[in-house]
């Protein structure tokens, strides 16, 4: 699996989930934006103050705040519905501002990987501390940001510690087919152990990525500039030996298995 292959699927993982719900003079609903969660608030303060505020949250915290004062027609006849009709506008309104503010995950990783490829390094870090002040618990931009961390900023432990908690996160927050996404999580993962200078943490993590994907050319890659190859299982017949082949994948589901 490529990167960009990597990629599109994560997008097609990021589906955009409205949960709403109303009452006499309340709209809520629950945003889901890739993993994140959000809450907008819509309420009709009453004629006394002929206020209408809708409230943007995330963890609780109020990330934006729209006020429509209706004063001038708290004399119509029709008042209830117009007043229903301006909260059912601004709710809508307040949504449409989120999807536009709020960055998706992978439109943050898409541009991350950009960078990598430009191999400019320290850009891609920076644009991942920002990704994370919005998705702190994204295992996606977890395990990128850990293997930079290493690679980039020196810090070997808390990168290693960082990829280790992306693969966690992972778990958590993937409901099914997580070990499609195991072979990028473990190259980084190694690489940040390579980045310490542990070739052994760095082979057996690689080995890892490639019990879930034997194909995967960017573990491969790594493991060739390591110049460590697998010894055959029985040693004594060559290593092309259909029987290596078939002991081999059978080690590779035990591997998986653990």
């Amino acid at each position: 699996m490529t990167s960009l292959d990597f990629l599109l699927i994560y997008k097609d993982m990021e589906r955009h989930i409205h949960i709403t719900s109303s009452s006499q003079g309340e709209f809520e609903t629950t945003v889901f934006l890739g993993v994140d969660k959000y809450l907008v608030q819509t309420e009709d303060m009453g004629i006394k103050t002929a206020k209408i505020i809708t409230k943007t949250y995330r963890k609780g915290q109020i990330l934006s705040t729209i006020t429509t004062d209706y004063r001038d027609i708290t004399n119509e006849p029709d008042l209830k519905e117009r007043v229903h009709d301006l909260m059912h506008k601004q709710h809508k309104q307040a949504i449409k501002a989120l999807h536009e503010e709020a960055r998706t995950p992978s439109e943050y990783l898409n541009s991350v990987l950009v960078l990598l490829r430009r191999k400019n390094k320290k850009a891609a870090i920076s644009h991942l501390e920002e990704a994370l002040q919005i998705h702190p618990d994204e295992p996606f931009l977890l395990s990128y940001y850990g293997c930079l961390q290493a690679i980039v900023e020196k810090r070997y432990k808390e990168g290693v510690s960082t990829c280790k908690r992306a693969i966690e996160r992972l778990k958590a927050s993937v409901p099914f087919g997580e070990e499609f996404f195991y072979p990028v999580f473990y190259l980084n993962l190694g690489r940040a152990y390579l980045a310490e200078g542990d070739r052994k943490e760095a082979f057996g993590t690689f080995m890892k990525g490639l019990s879930y994907d034997n194909e995967n050319k960017d573990l491969l890659w790594e493991i060739k500039k390591l110049g460590i190859r697998k010894k055959p299982a029985i040693s004594f017949l060559p290593r092309g030996n259909p029987l290596n082949k078939y002991i081999g994948l059978l080690l590779s589901k035990v591997l998986k298995g653990r």
